[in-house]
């Protein structure tokens, strides 16, 4: 019976066998019979020009040729196979072949950088359609940036967008400015949106979620903000799922960081010889035996050659991680999109670390055609170790490379030269702790009405709550510690902010004749903010058992308390009208109320309104073939800055102890802050002109933009005479001016299938400066006066110096008697009699600016095949910064030999050359401060990244969508004077690193 079965089957697989065989057979003849056809023809351009060197396909296979210099070709392909043309610049087309022998193609030019969609407020647009000025980013180019910052991975990739470092420590941030500084008080910080939601910050997103970021920077594409929309708005989307089978993504890198020093310390050596020259000098010129200025441990390390380097012991090689995780799944009526993301940076610094861990969930539901809701949610948890990182580093420059830092028990010395002034910085770095929590979650809720063709109702409702949690402790062996008889001290602090906003969203779509489009915005917004702060700052505590959390047994605890609430009400309207893709006029308004403000003054509109032409669609252009687009672009509006804390307009009352029958009772007496029932909202006002153009079939692309901004009634804090009961009130006074020009130019040098090569540049210069502040004259002299007292002059930026300017080192046999500064002594720093006078005084200080000149970045990039490269260099020029540690005495830059700082080249008799004043030990150089003022301009190789991809045949044969490999480095150089670990931080203030990263990302 078994070999029965066995032999059916072995009959049946025989038959099976027989047909496979005959079926394979036919398909191999027919296929062959379809090879031997030959197809021949010729690639034209819409215009009827041939077109060499056209990519052509046989879908599915590898067979392919290119045309020739006459557009003409041939390739071998069956009937039922397709035939691919593409061309770079030009629509991919796709043939069956069928019965033709000769097929003909025209492509036609392709407009996919014209047509990409544009985030705008509340609405997308063509970029085509665009006549407002917004700029996109596109989100590969923010994730070459080894970095957690999307700050940073912003810098020099939009004209008129300012990036500086605001902390270069683990989980730190950047500062964002556009178009330069308007406010004095109100804050000057961009408001970030995410999908529709107003956001804390930029941070608050993780970067391998983001679909699209564009920046609004005009008036007119911000006025439908309103409301804190005065000093730009960055609107960032979110990925969202997508129809058809799950999709999974992996991107992820690890790498190490260092940090390069633009300055060198004076050697042990060289620090030795600064303290002998600074005796000398209180000397009467005559230099005292070492044993009278060095301590016992300073003299054997003279004698033995031995010396600390103090940033060798400190500092170390940091490493950084970032991975992240992306499922995006979706139906025809429903999608879902999710991440998750891990960042581990260890700094430079020991024991500085940060580690977070970010969640997001989008999804969406269709009901039915006319209703669909939708969720976006996000969850951020990081962890921050900060233990007095500027003051480690500030240590490792500062602290004299004389003694010795261990112990002969290998323990730590506490006064390695055996001085106060310098204390050993390794104790800190295990005895110090500052531990920070945060929670963010964004919550949003939107439902979608669409009942007719073109109409739109949406719900939108978000809630973001942002909880900080801080602990610091100094054990009772840390230098605190030692200093307060073995006693510990720290703080804690808890913060909470929590958001609530409600929108009503209407749109209108309405094309009449297929040349007439309109579109109508209206929404009414609703949103409140509560915010809670406490902190408890314990000194003395007796031991380290609890730590912080033994603060209860501090001898003294202060308890500080704040919360606030603040909420605003909006109202919006739009309306745009475009013809026939050729004129655009919009028009808008925004009334906005905020509780922050007078009871007299609590309301503000905000009205903008600007035109587009997109000239390259007229007639008396349509033979121009260079010419693929031109448009002007006109704009002018208002909007409004209320980012001033709420009950500043308010007068104040200050808590008194008072002693009522033996007992302690607390109460309040007026304070000295001024109400101001008139408060208003500080209102930014913008003219924008720009021209948008392409050429050769977009291969060269620029916009041109020039831009006016006046901001009136700036909220200023101004001083009362003292008569008044009041020493201040806040108040709207004087305007401040930003003119700039902005461009951008893209050009893309090579367009071949298989080699592209792209350069980008952009360009922008600011100039801001105070038109009017007080309206006072005092001197009646016809001119506003200035607040010098506040450094603040009229015609000049905001931020400025006013100081003496020097001009070199007294010499021997100078005719110091006779100058203007006659009880100077030689190798004393000259200053400059500015107005001949022949005396220093006032009058003789210099208005330096702190804005730079102009800043701009070149972009190079290339593919070849499966290899990408690109590069970005970013320029900052004519940018002034203090450095403190070219005078300051903490710094170590007074030259007193106390302190070990920045090598100069000081002047001695035998040194008459040298730029920097002859040390003293006791006191200061006499105006020592004036050469604090340094050129801060720098070039930077901000990334450079390599990555390779492998043949989309070799990824189908592993199931992947993609693979790339990849190693990218940031801030790997930078050329300055500035004097620092980087141009944009003091030398003791954590730098941003330089980056090396290997990454990978792979696609299922």
């Amino acid at each position: 019976m078994k070999k029965s079965k066995q032999k059916n089957a072995v009959l049946r697989f025989s038959e099976h066998a027989k047909l496979i065989l005959a079926l394979s057979l036919c398909f191999i003849f027919s296929t062959s019979n379809a090879q031997e056809t030959s197809i021949t023809g010729k690639v034209l351009d819409n215009t009827g020009t041939p077109l060499p060197g056209v990519n052509i396909v046989v879908k599915g296979t590898a067979t392919g040729t290119q045309t020739d210099f006459d557009g003409a070709y041939t390739i071998q392909a069956g009937s039922t196979q397709t035939l691919v043309f593409s061309y770079i610049g030009l629509k991919q087309k796709s043939i069956l072949v069928g019965s033709q022998s000769t097929i003909d193609v025209t492509l036609e030019d392709d407009y996919a950088v014209l047509d990409a969609v544009v985030v705008v407020g509340y609405g997308t647009k063509k970029k085509s359609d665009i006549i407002s000025s917004v700029v996109t980013v596109a989100p590969e180019d923010l994730v070459k940036v080894a970095t957690s910052d999307v700050g940073e991975m912003l810098r020099g990739k939009a004209a008129g967008v300012q990036v500086t470092l605001a902390s270069g420590a683990p989980g730190g941030s950047s500062s964002i400015t556009i178009r330069g500084q308007r406010s004095i008080t109100g804050g000057n910080e961009p408001i970030v949106i995410a999908d529709g939601v107003r956001i804390g910050s930029i941070n608050d997103i993780n970067a391998n979620d983001i679909a699209s970021l564009e920046v609004l920077k005009d008036a007119a594409a911000q006025a439908i903000y309103g409301a804190r929309a005065s000093n730009g708005v960055i609107l960032i989307t979110t990925k969202r799922g997508k129809e058809g089978k799950i999709s999974l993504s992996y991107n992820g890198f690890s790498g190490i960081q260092t940090i390069n020093r633009n300055f060198d310390i004076y050697s042990g050596a060289e620090f030795a010889q600064l303290k002998r020259e600074a005796f000398r000098t209180n000397n009467g010129g005559e230099f005292r035996p070492d044993n009278e200025i060095f301590s016992a441990l300073e003299l054997e390390s003279v004698q033995t050659g031995s010396y600390v380097n103090w940033e060798d012991l400190i500092l170390r090689t940091g490493h950084t991680q970032n991975h992240a995780i992306n499922v995006s799944s979706g139906t025809d009526k429903f999608s879902i999109f999710s991440s998750i993301n891990y960042i581990n940076t260890e700094g430079v610094v020991p024991n500085s670390d940060y580690n977070k861990i970010g969640l997001r969930l989008n999804a969406d539901q269709k009901i039915n055609d006319w209703l669909k809701v939708g969720l976006n949610t996000s969850f951020q948890f990081s962890e921050t170790n900060n233990p007095n990182n500027d003051g480690v580093i500030l240590n490792s420059i500062t602290t004299a490379p004389l003694g010795n830092a261990y112990n002969a028990d290998g323990t730590l010395r506490y006064l390695p030269g055996g001085f106060e002034e310098n204390k050993n910085p390794l104790i800190d770095l295990n005895e110090t702790t500052n531990l920070v929590n945060e929670r963010n979650d964004i919550l949003n809720l939107f439902v979608d009405v669409s009942p007719f063709q073109g109409f739109n109702y949406r719900l939108n409702a978000s809630r973001r709550s942002w909880n900080y949690k801080r602990k610091s402790y100094n054990t009772t062996e840390s230098l605190s510690g030692i200093a307060n008889n073995g006693q510990g001290s720290g703080s804690v602090q808890f913060q909470d902010n929590v958001e609530w906003q409600l929108e009503n969203i209407l749109t209108y779509k309405l094309d009449i004749k297929d040349v007439h489009h309109f579109d109508f915005t209206a929404v009414q917004s609703i949103s409140e903010t509560e915010y809670y702060s406490f902190e408890n700052a314990s000194e003395r505590i007796p031991n380290d058992i609890l730590g912080i959390n033994g603060l209860e047994g501090a001898f003294l605890n202060t308890q500080a308390v704040s919360a606030n609430k603040r909420g605003i009400v909006s109202a919006v309207g739009r309306v745009e009208y475009n013809y026939d893709n050729r004129y655009y006029f919009t028009a808008s308004g925004r009334a906005d109320g905020s509780t922050v403000f007078g009871r007299n003054n609590k309301w503000a509109f905000f009205p903008a309104t600007n035109f587009g032409w997109n000239i390259y669609k007229e007639n008396f252009l349509s033979e121009v073939e260079e010419i693929s687009n031109l448009k002007l672009r006109l704009s002018y509006g208002s909007v409004g800055n209320e980012g001033i804390n709420p009950g500043q307009s308010q007068s104040t009352a200050d808590q008194r102890d008072y002693i009522i029958n033996g007992n302690q009772v607390s109460g309040y007496i007026p304070g000295d802050v001024l109400p101001n029932p008139d408060l208003k909202w500080e209102t930014s006002t913008t003219f924008n002109a720009a021209i948008d153009f392409g050429l050769f079939k977009n291969r060269i692309t620029s916009t041109v933009e020039y831009y006016n901004t006046r901001t009136n009634d700036l909220l200023v804090l101004e001083r009362l005479d003292p008569s008044s009961g009041y020493a201040s009130k806040l108040t709207n006074l004087g305007e401040v001016e930003n003119t700039g020009i902005e461009v951008t130019f893209n050009a893309d040098i090579i367009r071949k299938e298989d080699l592209k090569v792209n350069l980008g540049l952009s360009y922008t210069k600011n100039n801001n400066k105070i038109i009017s502040l007080y309206g006072k004259d005092a001197d009646n002299d016809g001119i506003e006066d200035d607040d010098v007292l506040n450094r603040r002059f009229i015609g000049e930026p905001i931020n400025v110096f006013y100081q003496y300017e020097p001009t070199g080192i007294f010499q021997e046999g100078e005719n110091i008697v006779n100058s203007a500064q006659p009880l100077a002594l030689p190798g004393d720093i000259k200053l400059r009699d500015v107005n001949g006078d022949n005396v220093i005084n006032d009058d003789d200080r210099v208005i330096t600016s702190q804005t730079p000149d102009w800043y701009g970045t070149i972009s190079l990039g290339a593919e070849y095949k499966g290899l990408d490269f690109s590069a970005d260099v970013y320029a900052v020029q004519g940018v002034t910064r203090n450095n403190p540690f070219l005078y300051g005495y903490s710094e170590g830059g007074s030259l007193r030999g106390v302190k070990n700082g920045i090598k100069q080249n000081y002047w001695t008799p035998e040194n008459p050359g040298g730029d920097f004043p002859r040390p003293r030990e006791g006191n200061d150089p006499n105006n020592i401060f004036s050469l604090g003022l340094q050129d801060a301009s720098y070039v930077r190789l901000q990334n450079v990244t390599l990555g390779y991809t492998p043949p989309e045949d070799l990824l189908t044969t592993f199931g992947l969508t993609k693979l790339r490999l990849y190693v990218t480095g940031s801030n790997l150089i930078t050329i300055t004077d500035f004097q620092s670990y980087s141009p944009e931080r003091n030398p003791d203030q954590y730098p941003e690193a330089v980056t090396v990263a290997i990454g990978l990302q792979v696609g299922f």
